[in-house]
């Protein structure tokens, strides 16, 4: 990882960044959406996408959230983050909404945050991790930071449009 990072848990002062965060590194990957689709379907099928992913940031990092949030600091500033949550009955740990700064990317951050929030899982008594993707080309970066972090196999889905 990058000299002078280190991981710690969310404070609340944090989300104007993890928002900031979010926004740059889903950019690709909703415009790669768009181009997928075509503009008919994307004006309607995500035409509140990001709007509903910030909304889910805002949950995901309210008090008494079922979900840990934990940051990536580099210096004085956060550089990604990823949600955690924890199914003690089945024993089943998920990385949700997770994302680092484009220009941080490709540098381990995200293999370590991932690792960091594996050993969080294991400590709490779980026996499976999970964590979702695309299977589109934008999310390839994704996949392969997943894969490198020990995860796979996969199954495979797909979301199929069609303009009515």
């Amino acid at each position: 990882m990058i000299e002078n990072c280190r991981i710690r848990a969310y404070e609340p002062g944090d989300l104007p960044k993890l928002h900031e965060i979010r926004e740059a590194a889903f950019k690709p990957i909703f415009g790669s959406f768009r181009r997928i689709v075509g503009e008919k379907i994307a004006a309607v099928a995500f035409a509140s996408a990001e709007r509903e992913q910030a909304e889910l940031l805002d949950r995901i990092c309210e008090a008494g959230s079922s979900h840990d949030v934990i940051v990536v600091a580099c210096g004085p500033d956060i550089v990604a983050f990823c949600s955690v949550s924890l199914d003690l009955d089945s024993k089943v740990g998920e990385i949700g909404l997770n994302a680092v700064q484009p220009d941080y990317q490709g540098k381990g951050i995200g293999t370590v945050m991932f690792e960091y929030a594996l050993d969080r899982m294991r400590e709490a008594g779980m026996r499976v991790a999970t964590v979702g993707t695309g299977g589109d080309p934008s999310h390839a970066p994704a996949r392969r930071a997943y894969q490198k972090a020990g995860f796979g196999p996969a199954l495979p889905s797909l979301y199929l449009y069609r303009s009515l």
